[in-house]
């Protein structure tokens, strides 16, 4: 089967990752870091946007911590390993903390603070082909690496299943300039206690590796 971003001219598919380490040996695709965290991602981004005459898709790709089950009403979509596809994604930690409790940017009446939808065809038909589950992200400045803070957000953001620092903003831009976003992501480790977390961060490179090479190769 051949999958709607594998029919996109090269040029106007941009296939973008945060760190180096995500798309190492992924040269040939055109894969392009776009930087770690929310202001890196948004400026390379929107660079690589303008360089281009036309840009119809955004694949972003990349690991992504999951709030494990102890953090959790229910059980988790996925674990360690998994390849998952973010159907949309939110801002984490945007707004303040008050001692009533916390005030994201719409509460303040100051912005948007998602969640933002990946592109619903691109997602569905990606799920297809991957044979994966469908998450929630939330997007953070500073990931959780202590139960705390996990539970902080995950308290926040009831329905979201993976974290990572880049997602939202992506998901932002794309839907301000109005181009379909699809979002893979790898786990590579639980959020909160590092000591719990069971990370295989290169495991996870590979597995999200080898589905954007299925994706775009289909």
């Amino acid at each position: 089967m051949t999958g709607p971003l594998a029919s996109l001219p090269r040029p106007e598919l941009l296939v973008v990752h945060a760190a180096p380490i995500e798309g190492s040996g992924l040269d040939d695709l055109g894969a392009q870091a776009i930087g770690v965290g929310k202001a890196a991602a948004t400026h390379g981004l929107m660079e690589l946007m303008r360089e281009r005459d036309r840009v119809r898709a955004v694949l972003l790709f990349g690991v992504a911590g999951a709030y494990p089950q102890r953090h959790r009403d229910d059980a988790p979509p996925a674990r360690v390993g998994d390849l998952v596809v973010v159907s949309q994604d939110r801002f984490g930690d945007e707004g303040v903390d008050t001692p009533d409790g916390f005030l994201d940017l719409a509460a303040m009446k100051l912005g948007d603070g998602g969640p933002f939808a990946a592109d619903p065809r691109l997602s569905r038909d990606a799920l297809q082909q991957l044979g994966c589950a469908s998450v929630r992200g939330a997007t953070v400045s500073t990931c959780s690496g202590t139960e705390e803070a996990s539970e902080r957000v995950r308290s926040r953001c009831r329905d979201v299943d993976v974290e990572t620092m880049e997602g939202a903003a992506v998901a932002f831009v794309c839907r301000q300039q109005e181009v379909p976003l699809l979002h893979v992501r790898a786990i590579s480790n639980w959020t909160g206690d590092r000591a719990r977390g069971e990370w295989n961060l290169g495991a996870a490179v590979d597995v999200v590796q080898r589905a954007v090479r299925r994706l775009l190769e289909a």
